[in-house]
């Protein structure tokens, strides 16, 4: 889980990274396009002023020229398209992008190569350029850097169709008013170097570093510590979960295995696939225990019963040998893989220990017990746990009734329980 959103809020922190470099990008962009409008409405105002307030009323001068190639003449000046390309030209910055051009398809044969379309941007920009559509404008490389250029549609004015129209360099004859007879090329390195730009992103950048920092921080704190409430709780439910089994499958009193374990332990004995052969299932409880409780109280009875269980423990092999309070003072065995004589070994040692169980708030006290045990070398098809345990409670009552303290075996046979 931690993994999966340091992963997301890595994957988010491009995106946002990528947003903002976009956002970079437009910012300069639409900055080079509105500096490029002011720029043309400046030259076109130039120019406009130029023809109107100066060339048209120097015409009316007779000794004074208004040509193209005004510098071949001492008493001539340059007429209004000349007077534009040279103002582009003054002002251009080839080297850091920054280019002004005015050129047209339709250029006087004087200046053909210089004032035609230069590039394939200029080709495509008059044909795009319209009375309903005056400005083109795209991004291009130049010198390895990003620019946009602008093309600005001009058109023709009343005061310059007549030189057009008769004018003998003119290529074309047929100018009316409102035709496309050329454009203004402005160029605009796309650098967010302007104060306004540069401080928007850096103010974006140091932002969302401080954000992001303080929200993966936050992030992570409080993942890591989920992750640690979440183990903490996982282990207290282990522990319950434990101890619930343990309570249901342990005696409260003696600590060694109840009823309920040992009815499922006895049926998986019989239920298995593969036994471990022979097994003898021992039942044992102790000689007049009610006398006991009657004369010396319950009190005392239970240090009996929890003492006998110490006993008797101590007579078993391993902890593969099973041992369960069934009832009151009624106790069962289950030893797998236990021949005859070691059967016979541990049984009276449980019957020694158990007479020298010492109670040290009643000395004189003794205890005995009478133990019947049902041995299995085989289990035939169809047996069941009732008739192993009917056959061990048999040799039980069986020993009672010989005057207890003792301790009598059965051979288990389903022919015998039929």
């Amino acid at each position: 889980m931690l993994s999966f959103f340091a992963l997301f809020f890595i994957l988010m922190a491009i995106i946002s990274l990528i947003a903002i470099q976009k956002l970079e990008y437009s910012a300069s962009r639409a900055l080079a396009s509105r500096t490029a409008e002011v720029l043309a409405s400046a030259i076109n105002q130039a120019r406009v002023s130029y023809s109107v307030n100066a060339a048209a009323k120097i015409r009316l001068h007779p000794d004074i020229h208004v040509q193209a190639n005004y510098r071949d003449h001492n008493l001539a000046i340059p007429n209004p398209a000349t007077f534009a390309i040279e103002l582009g030209q003054s002002i251009s910055r080839p080297d850091e992008g920054f280019i002004l051009s005015t050129y047209s398809k339709y250029p006087f044969k004087g200046r053909k190569n210089s004032a035609g379309p230069q590039d394939d941007f200029q080709q495509y920009a008059l044909e795009k350029l319209s009375t309903k559509n005056n400005v083109f404008e795209r991004v291009e490389t130049l010198n390895g850097l990003p620019v946009l250029r602008r093309a600005e549609a001009i058109f023709m004015k009343e005061s310059c169709i007549g030189c057009h129209n008769s004018h003998l360099s003119s290529p074309r004859k047929d100018w009316q008013v409102g035709d496309v007879r050329g454009a203004l090329d402005i160029t605009i390195p796309l650098t967010a170097d302007t104060d306004d730009v540069a401080m928007t992103v850096g103010y974006a950048y140091v932002m969302f570093t401080s954000f992001s920092g303080i929200g993966l921080f936050c992030m992570f704190f409080t993942l890591k510590r989920s992750n640690n409430l979440t183990k903490e709780l996982e282990l207290k439910v282990e522990e319950r979960t434990l101890l619930l089994n343990e309570l249901a499958y342990t005696d409260a009193l003696t600590k060694i295995a109840n009823r309920r374990y040992f009815d499922e332990v006895s049926k998986a004995m019989i239920n298995d696939v593969d036994p471990i052969l022979p097994i003898a299932l021992i039942f044992y409880d102790l000689d007049y225990f009610k006398a006991v409780n009657d004369c010396f109280g319950h009190d005392i009875g239970d240090e009996c019963l929890v003492a006998v269980v110490n006993a008797v423990s101590k007579a078993l092999r391993q902890k593969s040998d099973f041992h369960a309070r069934i009832g009151g003072d009624e106790f069962a065995i289950i030893l797998k893989n236990v021949s005859k004589d070691e059967l016979e070994k541990i049984i009276v040692r449980i019957l020694d220990n158990i007479r020298l169980v010492n109670i040290p708030n009643e000395p004189t006290l003794s205890l005995t017990c009478s133990i019947g045990s049902s041995f299995i070398t085989k289990f035939s098809e169809g047996t069941t746990i009732n008739q192993v345990l009917k056959v061990a409670d048999q040799a039980l009552y069986q020993a009672k009734n010989q005057g207890r303290n003792q301790w009598v075996n059965k051979e288990f046979s389903t022919i015998t329980m039929d």
